[in-house]
Order: structure tokens, then C-alpha cells, then sequence
């Protein structure tokens, strides 16, 4: 069986070169790289009712929702500085607003029937340190 051509190659000698790196595989290359650090300015406690008020009023209109807590983070204002610190694998959250919600629901309702969605975002492991870290702190308890 004749060898299948590409352009001007045949197919073993375009395999070549691409084993050897002469011609890219036209393969992206990933990798996960987790923060280093993440710095978490302020800790807000809610009671349920004002995070789902508050979290109607935002765009996204959507809690996350973790091991038993209902919360949003909010990422501080882009600037050149935190860039540089991003490439070094640490982030700022400006804030971090929670209330406990024991089980996941799709939905939640305020009491006065303002309704949000809730993503379970329990696979992201970032996420589930991120809660873990937040229970151990003073705020959890007040």
C-alpha cells in the first residue's frame, strides 16, 4: 500500500519530523497549575436572607455552594501589579461573602421570595480548600 502523502511528505516522513520537533504537532500543550497562594482581604457572615439579596442584585445572579456554606468570592481590580503576582501563582480575593446552608438545593429563596440559583461546586478542589480554610477561621463561629 502506497504511503499517504501530505503535501510534498509522505506520512512516515511527516511523523518524523514531528518526533524529532523539526515541525510542530499542531498539539496545544496544557497544564494545571494551581495557586501558591491565595490572600483573602475581608470575610463577610451573612444570614441567608441577605445573601440571596445580595446576590439577586449581581449580574451572574448565582451562589456557590460547598460542604454546607452558600458563598461568593469577589477578585480585587485588575491592575499591572496583580498580574505579576498571578504569573507567580498568588491571587487577591477582595472578599469572601458566605452563609451557612447545610444541604445543596439548585435554587434558594429569601424570605421575602427573591429566588438565586446555586452552582455545587464541590468537585473544584480549590473551592473545597477555600471552605475548609474558611471554617477554621474566628468569623465561622460568630
Amino acid at each position: 500500500m502506497p504511503a499517504q502523502t501530505i503535501g510534498y511528505l509522505t506520512e512516515l516522513e511527516f511523523q518524523r519530523l514531528i518526533r524529532h520537533k523539526i515541525i510542530p504537532s499542531h498539539m496545544t500543550d496544557f497544564s494545571h497549575e494551581p495557586y501558591n497562594k491565595i490572600v483573602v482581604r475581608d470575610i463577610i457572615k451573612l444570614s441567608l436572607d441577605d445573601i440571596i439579596n445580595m446576590m439577586s442584585t449581581l449580574e451572574s445572579g448565582n451562589g456557590y455552594w460547598v460542604d454546607g456554606v452558600l458563598f461568593a468570592s469577589f477578585a480585587m481590580t485588575d491592575s499591572e501589579e496583580l498580574a505579576k503576582k498571578e504569573i507567580e501563582g498568588i491571587t487577591y480575593l477582595d472578599k469572601i461573602i458566605f452563609a451557612k446552608y447545610e444541604n445543596y438545593t439548585k435554587t434558594v429563596k429569601s424570605s421575602t421570595n427573591l429566588e438565586i440559583g446555586i452552582l455545587n461546586v464541590e468537585n473544584s478542589s480549590l473551592y473545597k480548600d477555600l471552605i475548609s480554610w474558611l471554617k477554621k477561621q474566628p468569623i465561622w463561629n460568630d
